[in-house]
């Protein structure tokens, strides 16, 4: 449960009105799978310079901070009494439940909009949403609309979060280059923020990807981006497929045809390695023919400027299934493979046991089970990196059959299979065995 009172953007005569936020998205008192939240005014201003870190009135204004704080701390315990009793009695309080008592028992009304006299209002500034909304429309002609629609879940989990808020609210305190408002905002983003499976919380990495965008926002309307850091990405470890189980995907029959076009171009993504991206946007035209050989050439292209060729030669399961279709692979959408290539995996009996870790802030999340669950659309491409590597191709070969514009990239796939690295560390301490001798032990 979060309780937090802060000052309302819009300020008449320089007072900014005090709102009040209440949040218990895992307080046992919340419905399940929710994310409940109340935000109202308590009908008191202050200026901007009175309001302290603490979310209470500073002593300097006079007259006026006694009894302000006195009323934001009865708030408080109200919503804080409420939230225990509910507990106490294994009962669940709704959003309207929680308003209510807070009108109520301290005798409070909503604001009504009351007719005010036309005056020249004072220019405001952009929301978060409006910026991004301007940001889409500069770069549109430049960027694809994929790649614009990162923008999106920024806005919606900032609306969420605090209705109205701006770039300029984001900047930090000159003296500690920290903004307590952002680390709120990621604090919720992982506590209370509503997942697309249902769940509550979402994980390092998205986070990660929110504050990258966001100092692209920050960026596009010249303010200073530089303190905001991504201190949330971390390096996923993506299991890949052994080449006996990718020969045994493809040879398994599959219970629908459905299932078995997916399996056709996931296993022709294991042998050729392009992104998702890169796989949905291929033409018959793609694949050349050199010197006998069939070659897959195309662009690759991710992120704003880095245009990449890259030219693969296709084996013989890989040519099977490219002329099979023609060229024309069909590629459905990236949420689609993902759901039916598990399916598809689990019809070829894909069933070898694998640990997953994930991160979400200080919360680190394992779990077990066979591989057909873990399986994506992107396991694919590490399968390609990874089954070079293991049939003794350099890193320089895989660099370029991959489209790594840095070495250093590439050495991601180099991490040596478990079945290897069991080998060699038998091999180590049977080679020491064998040189050691009793007298160069004394």
């Amino acid at each position: 449960m979060t309780i937090r009172f802060y000052l309302h953007n819009k300020a008449t005569e320089g007072r900014h009105p005090i709102y009040m936020e209440v949040r218990w998205a895992r307080h046992a008192a919340a419905e399940p799978g929710t994310s409940p939240v109340v935000r109202l005014g308590v009908r008191e201003t202050v200026v901007k310079k009175f309001w302290t870190k603490k979310q209470r009135v500073s002593t300097q204004d006079e007259g006026r901070c006694t009894r302000i704080n006195r009323k934001l701390g009865k708030l408080q315990k109200v919503a804080e009494q409420l939230l225990e009793n509910a507990e106490r009695d294994s009962q669940r309080i709704s959003p309207e439940q929680l308003r209510t008592a807070l009108l109520t028992e301290l005798n409070l009304v909503e604001p009504v909009a009351a007719p005010v006299v036309q005056v020249p209002a004072a220019p405001t500034l952009p929301t978060i949403g409006q910026v991004a909304a301007e940001w889409k429309s500069f770069y549109k002609a430049k960027y694809s609309a994929n790649y614009l629609r990162k923008v999106d879940p920024i806005v919606t989990h900032w609306e969420a979060f605090r209705p109205g808020t701006t770039l300029e609210d984001l900047l930090p305190d000159k003296k500690t280059r920290r903004s307590p408002f952002v680390e709120e905002w990621c604090e919720y983003l992982i506590e209370e923020a509503p997942r697309r499976d249902g769940g509550i919380g979402l994980e390092s990495n998205t986070v990660g990807r929110y504050i990258q965008a966001l100092r692209q926002l920050l960026k596009f309307s010249g303010l200073p981006f530089a303190w905001l850091t991504d201190e949330y990405t971390y390096e996923v470890e993506i299991e890949p497929l052994h080449f006996e189980e990718v020969m045994q995907l493809y040879e398994a029959p599959m219970p629908t045809e459905h299932l078995g076009h997916i399996r056709d171009i996931f296993v022709f993504a294991c042998f050729t390695g392009p992104r998702y991206g890169n796989l949905r946007s291929m033409q018959p035209t793609d694949v050349v023919r050199e010197n006998g050989e069939h070659i897959l050439e195309y662009v690759q292209h991710k992120g704003r400027r880095k245009k990449t060729k890259v030219r693969v030669m296709l084996d013989e399961v890989a040519l099977d299934i490219w002329q099979r279709y023609g060229g024309d692979l069909r590629v459905p959408a990236n949420t689609e493979i993902n759901t039916s290539i598990k399916l598809a995996a689990k019809a070829a009996g894909l069933n070898r046991p694998i640990l997953q870790v994930r991160q979400r802030g200080p919360h680190r999340i394992e779990r077990r089970g066979p591989y057909w669950e873990f399986i994506t659309c992107h396991v694919a491409r590490h399968t390609f990196g990874t089954l070079l590597l293991d049939g003794d191709a350099d890193l320089g070969q895989v660099q370029n059959s991959m489209g790594h514009s840095a070495i250093q990239t590439t050495r991601r796939y180099a991490k040596s299979r478990e079945a290897k690295r069991h080998s060699a560390t038998k091999t180590a301490f049977q080679n020491l065995r064998a040189s050691h001798t009793e007298a160069s032990s004394v």
